[in-house]
């Protein structure tokens, strides 16, 4: 979840399919327009005609994230997925789209909440609050949060779905592969159809706010023994398919972790990874989604408070096999065996070109040297990041083996890419093969 300016954002969204169709058609209608007139200048200046200047104009940019905000699903998901590392994986003027929509979304009208939260309570609802802020403080991928003073006295957080996300999944994620296809933003040989894809699974899982619920308190339950980890407490007689309310928990959200001293940064990088591992070894159960803005550090201590769990996958068997093989061929720290084990279970495809091996033997070579060569990992100092850069961009895509390995185990990897690139900002120090051994001997291998 992310915090709303201050500004009012409220408007009106499109529910029907045709409505946003027809945000989407008009924007296509003004990309063209606005390139059109950009040519002609060039030509009017005797200036040779560039495409990609036109297509990537202010113009152009500021149509697409003013018609995107109103889609809001859809576009907002799928900038999640493919902005993890802007100058990685996106182009100046997409990343420059994505961050626009994080940070200024459009939130429902008034009236549009209230018929909203009528057909999940029942007109009577409000006799269960003392108090409910009309105006969200923050905003989700497809809802925005509204806080709350129950009758009882208890403060809550409620997440309210935005209406016709769920009956449009499929059109929007058409409509915006259609956009991202004819805008000219995205980078050659970008995979579209399968971030498309991922973008699909993980909002049809998210519109079941029932099933977030559920998964709630499943944490709740692993998370007993943690006391640094905290997650909310649900109201289930105000939680409906597509409201769901929750304890509010205080905190600052995890990016300003950055302005923090170098022990607090090491500590709460350090219970990020325990709750990794408990999750693919112990609970057999992933929070998936890296969203910063879905943990909240404590002021006080060091606790953490888990947000967000719209996006959570069982591990399979075939899943935890993998994870716990790799854990123990890690601990060999030979770079024959690692990769030998890579290509057998398909972490990387069999078929890679020569350029695309020559990569991965150097990932691999460079990551064993580096966690034997110090007692601590320091994720800012590390020359793999280094590896992975716009030059590399294609090979690094030729290694992704999307096509092969299960839904949970791309999630899970998702979130893992998350932590790492979360810990090279902050310059996250932590002793990595100290954690390796500690579960490697935890888990007899």
């Amino acid at each position: 979840m992310k915090n709303i300016i201050e500004q009012n954002t409220a408007k009106r969204l499109p529910v029907s399919s045709l409505a946003r169709t027809t945000l989407s058609t008009g924007l296509l209608f003004r990309l063209g327009l606005n390139t059109s007139q950009s040519l002609l200048s060039d030509i009017i200046s005797v200036k040779k005609p560039d495409l990609r200047s036109a297509l990537v104009s202010k113009k152009n940019v500021t149509a697409t994230v003013n018609t995107l905000k109103n889609l809001r699903g859809a576009a907002m998901k799928f900038g999640q997925l493919v902005s993890l590392d802007d100058s990685i994986i996106l182009s100046p003027e997409l990343s420059s789209i994505f961050a626009q929509l994080r940070s200024s979304g459009y939130s429902m009208t008034p009236s549009q909440l209230k018929k909203v939260l009528n057909e999940n309570w029942g007109e009577g609802w409000l006799k269960n609050f003392k108090n409910f802020e009309v105006r969200p403080f923050a905003a989700a991928s497809i809802g925005q949060v509204h806080k709350a003073i129950l009758a009882s006295g208890e403060t809550v957080a409620i997440k309210v779905q935005f209406p016709g996300v769920k009956k449009s999944i499929d059109n929007d994620l058409n409509t915006l592969k259609f956009i991202m296809k004819n805008s000219g933003m995205l980078p050659a040989n970008f995979p579209l159809e399968y971030y498309i894809s991922q973008c699909g699974e993980l909002l049809r899982q998210e519109t079941d706010y029932e099933l977030e619920a559920a998964n709630i308190n499943n944490f709740s339950k692993f998370l007993e023994n943690f006391s640094c980890l905290k997650v909310p407490k649900v109201y289930d007689e105000l939680t409906t398919d597509q409201t769901i309310t929750m304890s509010f928990l205080e905190g600052q959200e995890l990016s300003s972790l950055v302005n923090f001293n170098q022990s607090k940064k090491d500590k709460i990088s350090l219970s990020l990874i325990e709750l990794l591992f408990n999750e693919i070894f112990n609970f057999k159960f992933v929070q998936t989604d890296p969203n910063l803005a879905n943990f909240l550090v404590s002021k006080d201590d060091n606790s953490i408070s888990v947000l967000d769990f719209g996006a959570c996958c069982r591990v399979s068997d075939e899943t935890y096999k993998l994870y716990k093989g790799l854990l123990k061929v890690s601990l060999t720290l030979d770079v024959e065996k690692v990769k030998l084990f890579l290509e057998e279970n398909n972490f990387v495809p069999r078929d890679a070109s020569a350029e695309g091996t020559k990569f991965i033997d150097k990932i691999v070579a460079t990551a064993i040297e580096e966690i034997t060569r110090h007692e601590v990992f320091d994720f800012q100092k590390s020359k793999i990041f280094e590896l992975i850069t716009e030059e590399n961009f294609n090979l690094y895509l030729e290694l992704i083996p999307s096509s092969v390995l299960g839904s949970d185990f791309i999630f899970i990897q998702r979130k893992i890419l998350g932590l790492i690139l979360f810990f090279r900002v902050i310059g996250a120090r932590v002793p990595l093969l100290k954690i390796l051994i500690k579960y490697c001997k935890l888990l007899d291998l």
